[in-house]
């Protein structure tokens, strides 16, 4: 385990947004929230204001915040308009220049860089969107090693988006991290949710760990009147992604993509707020399958069940961390990590290595 004070800690949050949010790649988008000229998505959290935005097909990113008197220019989480400040009408163009600029002749000079916004660099993965704030970074292929490959997978099998919302945490952002790293506690938890579906009776297996990435396939258990359910979700039998588990991916630090039986598929976004709240941005997909008015009228229910079930999960799971968000602030115990819990071993290992922090810290609070 980490000290407990990584959990609730102000100066050590402020160090985590320096070290782990301010530089490297971040998961920011879809490219499908992007597909046309003027769509843009905007992520903010502690210390961050950024959008994600299509000029005429090329991608870009930028500090959302107007240089002339700090507005916020896109306000909203994703949308399509031009990249205009609402307070004076400054309109910023594909290199960040207010190529729009009402009364223009108080501004301009013959330098005029410091009118642009600040740029990040942008990289993209199959359907996944990153950023590097800090511009240092080495290609996204090499951040993603191993998980490369299996991004590029996993964004064949995303069909179309049935849900996005956002869900507030008063939890420090690294325990929704390790809540969804493990299955251990979802015969507990998840008893009413998950469990009737036939998880978390069998320990993860197919572990896949790189760097501070990993994957893991959490078994599935056939239920009662299987065959039958299996029929109902016949039309889904071409789907390209076939697995009896809900597989889940995790990549460092703010990405969790999985996949339930190739039937549903989820990304999660964690954005850090404060020590103790952070922001869950959620995307439910249904696979990527041709489907019939007929199928369409069945697959329909199957989405607003998946949608449903989903939230009651992430509300069982907001609970519980809160909780843990209390107690951690006032146990005098250090915690532990079981044998099935080898993703948050791995997870904490490679926090504790971009966070300079002793190695002996990485298992032992203090």
């Amino acid at each position: 385990m980490i000290p407990k004070a990584n959990y609730h800690s102000d100066a050590i949050f402020a160090d985590e947004m320096r070290l782990l949010f301010a530089r490297g790649w971040q998961f920011v988008a879809l490219t499908t929230e992007l597909a046309n000229d003027r769509d843009f998505v905007c992520v903010d959290h502690e210390g961050a204001s950024t959008v994600v935005q299509n000029f005429r097909g090329e991608i870009k990113a930028f500090q959302n915040v107007c240089s002339h008197r700090f507005n916020r220019i896109q306000t909203e989480d994703r949308g399509n308009r031009l990249l205009m400040c609402g307070y004076h009408g400054w309109t910023y163009d594909k290199d960040g220049f207010p190529k729009g600029l009402p009364k223009r002749e108080q501004f301009l000079s013959e330098d005029n860089t410091h009118l642009c916004l600040p740029h990040y660099p942008v990289e993209t993965c199959g359907k996944f969107v990153f950023v590097d704030r800090g511009g240092g970074a080495a290609s996204l292929r090499e951040h993603l090693g191993d998980f490369h490959a299996t991004l590029e997978a996993m964004s064949d099998y995303l069909g179309a988006e049935v849900q996005f919302c956002r869900v507030p945490h008063a939890a420090n952002w690294k325990l929704l991290v390790e809540n969804v790293l493990e299955c251990y506690h979802c015969a507990t938890v998840h008893r009413d949710t998950f469990v009737p579906w036939g998880v978390g009776k069998l320990p993860i297996s197919d572990a896949v760990f790189d760097a501070g990435h990993s994957s893991a396939h959490f078994p599935r258990v056939d239920q009662p009147r299987e065959e039958l359910r299996q029929r109902y979700l016949s039309h889904l039998a071409e789907r390209k992604f076939t697995h009896n588990s809900f597989f889940h991916i995790y990549i460092f630090p703010n990405l969790f993509i999985s996949s339930s039986q190739g039937l549903s598929f989820y990304v999660g976004q964690v954005l850090p707020l404060s020590a103790e709240r952070t922001m869950l941005r959620m995307r439910n997909f249904e696979p990527n399958v041709t489907l019939s008015d007929k199928h369409r009228a069945r697959q329909d229910p199957i989405n607003a069940d998946s949608i449903a079930t989903g939230l009651k999960l992430i509300e069982e799971d907001r609970a519980i961390l809160e909780n843990v968000q209390r107690g951690v602030r006032v146990s005098d115990r250090p915690g532990m990590i079981g044998d099935d819990e080898v993703r948050i071993r791995a997870f904490l290992e490679h926090y504790a290595r971009a966070m300079a922090m002793p190695a002996l810290q990485a298992v032992a609070a203090a």
